[in-house]
């Protein structure tokens, strides 16, 4: 247990199949992290992956749980960072002429409509100028930022649930990165291709100090091997994940799973050899990567970084290392902060690192 303090900052990602809590104290401009959570919202054996979300009366009696396990009172937490995550939203990359705010933010806002898969409710945006267009002195690189108010307002009805006072509320993706920038320099030459490999979604970001920020979203995700496990093995979801933990997403030589545990008996020393979705999973990649290069002429992909649930994977490194000729890491976002925080798998807690990290106080 640990109290509350005025420097102690909060980050929640409420993802799509486990909830992670960090917290942490700042000093200066460290971070100490002082407890990580996670807690999967699916984890009875009848129960069933919901490809639409979460739902509020899952999520809530989950997290309210994991701050009384931290030792922190929501309502008294100052300094939160929290995000958004699934389909109606974008970050993206636009070139624009130099000009007065409010010219600005009226362009920008008529850019972002252009990237936004719309749910029937008003845009809400956000942008950053980057610096000077190198290829053209008369522009800058502003990154932007958008999502719906039907999001945004969902997020926040949680939040009230909570009695949480918002604070940053990020999307994803910028989440990730954020926790890897923060402490790591970024080439000079070339990129790096992040992939932050989520349940439902993977969010590819192709990120240089001097090239065009990319981004986009791959359907190919944890799911995908969870739900081939499922189909090949004819169990639960519950049970694929565990097979999933224990063996790797790609399943080979699966050891007995109690059957008392598993609500039935599977079969020992299984191979699945077949590996559909971490091919699927490269061609959206090299589809991504062909693209990008098309559209800059940059193709000095330097290394791969890996977040998410999924990202500790070995099976998943060793195979991108293989296709794609260049290093792949997972990367353990505690390894930017102080302490050392017991937990089973690190990449998992990117997004909450870096909301930790942004997080500050809203008035």
């Amino acid at each position: 247990m640990f109290g509350l303090k005025s420097n102690l900052r909060v980050g929640l990602d409420i993802g799509s199949s486990a909830i992670k809590l960090v917290v942490a104290e700042k000093h200066g401009d460290r971070h100490k992290v002082i407890g990580a959570l996670a807690r999967d919202l699916y984890t009875a054996a009848n129960e069933k992956y919901d490809l639409d979300g979460p739902k509020k009366g899952s999520v809530v009696p989950l997290v309210l749980d994991m701050f009384r396990e931290a030792g922190v009172k929501p309502k008294r937490v100052a300094h939160l960072g929290s995000c958004l995550s699934g389909l109606n939203m974008a970050t993206k990359e636009i070139r624009t002429l130099n000009m007065p705010d409010d010219e600005m933010a009226s362009a920008i806002n008529q850019e972002a409509r252009k990237h936004l898969p719309l749910d029937g409710s008003e845009s809400l945006v956000d942008y950053q100028v980057i610096g000077d267009d190198p290829r053209e002195v008369d522009k800058l690189r502003v990154l932007i930022a958008v999502t719906t108010k039907r999001m945004f307002d969902a997020h926040l009805d949680v939040l009230r649930e909570l009695e949480l006072k918002p604070g940053v509320v990020d999307l994803e993706p910028l989440s990730c990165l954020n926790s890897y920038i923060a402490r790591h320099e970024l080439p000079d030459e070339g990129v790096i291709c992040f992939l932050n490999v989520g349940a439902r979604r993977t969010n590819l970001l192709i990120v240089g100090r001097k090239d065009m920020y990319f981004s986009r979203d791959l359907p190919v995700a944890g799911w995908s091997f969870t739900e081939d496990i499922m189909t090949r093995l004819n169990c639960t979801y519950s049970d694929a994940e565990e097979i999933k933990r224990r063996q790797g997403i790609t399943a080979k030589d699966i050891k007995t799973v109690d059957a008392s545990a598993s609500g039935g008996s599977l079969a020992a020393s299984l191979a699945l050899s077949d590996k559909a979705p971490l091919e699927k999973m490269y061609d959206e990649i090299n589809r991504s990567i062909r693209y990008y290069v098309k559209e800059t002429g940059q193709s000095g992909i330097m290394k791969f970084i890996l977040f998410g649930g999924s990202a500790a994977s070995q099976d998943l490194c060793d195979y991108l290392a293989q296709r794609f000729s260049v290093p792949v890491e997972s990367y353990d976002p505690f390894e930017i902060m102080d302490g050392n925080p017991s937990v089973s798998n690190p990449p998992q807690f990117a997004t909450a690192v870096g909301l930790a990290l942004r997080a500050h106080a809203i008035y």
